[in-house]
């Protein structure tokens, strides 16, 4: 019986030795995204003493402007989580990006609180589909075993975008003022968009993954059996002082 339990473990063993590696690209578009969300959001806040001293704006205007953003965010979770789980990852990440693209640079042909209040609203929504579909594509392409990780990796996006915001933003108001900052920044958001859709399908349908990876994935994010024994319910014998009968 020990032999047999080792035996069966060595090919698990051997496999994961010898898988590809397609799965980690898409967990790096993942992370790519998740850091384009963040600096997408956090501009603003860089761009508020140059916005403050151009439209002269009081911390309540701007207030109303954050909480826009805020209310559409907390609504959009919803609304996209179900989107996603309706159109897919690949077709959800797509219409929460073009939405949030649409939004972001808009900020660049707008003048006013009402204006600024709009977009912002429209970002929030947009921007609130990254994460019931990167934990989709998540759940699609990695294993129970490493989706924690995976995970991880994509989230640790968001700390980078707040880190580049104030690096990159600043450079480009200066050179060529605050509304190309948006365009600018809006572009890393279109060039991602093409990226993911010529990259992006179901790991059963791609043709980048190797057959080993794609077994990996399959077996290793299937559901344990619900009884190890067929029309036994073996955790009645379970007790203390209580054998199983042989032949069980």
């Amino acid at each position: 019986m020990r032999w047999s339990r080792r035996f069966r473990l060595r090919p698990l063993n051997r496999t994961k030795g010898s898988i590809g590696r397609y799965r980690w690209l898409i967990c790096g578009l993942l992370f790519a995204a998740t850091a384009i969300n963040y600096v997408d959001r956090q501009i603003i806040g860089v761009l508020k003493p140059t916005l403050q001293l151009e439209f002269g704006w009081t911390e309540g205007a701007f207030a109303d402007v954050i909480f826009w953003f805020q209310a559409a965010y907390a609504l959009g979770y919803i609304g996209f989580g179900k989107l996603v789980d309706k159109l897919g990852a690949r077709a959800g990440y797509a219409a929460c990006m073009v939405l949030w693209t649409i939004a972001h640079v808009a900020h660049a042909c707008v003048a006013s609180i009402a204006g600024f209040a709009a977009v912002r609203f429209a970002l929030g929504l947009g921007e609130s589909g990254n994460f019931p579909a990167g934990l989709k594509a998540i759940a699609e392409w990695f294993p129970q075993r490493e989706r924690a990780f995976a995970t991880g990796i994509f989230n640790a996006g968001s700390n980078v975008g707040a880190i580049l915001t104030p690096l990159i933003v600043p450079g480009i108001t200066l050179a060529f003022g605050w509304r190309a900052a948006f365009v600018v920044t809006g572009s890393f958001s279109l060039a991602w968009l093409i990226v993911w859709l010529k990259t992006y399908r179901r790991p059963d349908v791609h043709p980048g993954v190797s057959p080993d990876e794609l077994a990996f994935i399959s077996i290793a994010t299937r559901p344990p059996p619900t009884h190890a024994c067929p029309g036994v319910n073996c955790c009645a014998f379970a007790r203390p002082g209580r054998t199983l009968p042989r032949g069980s």
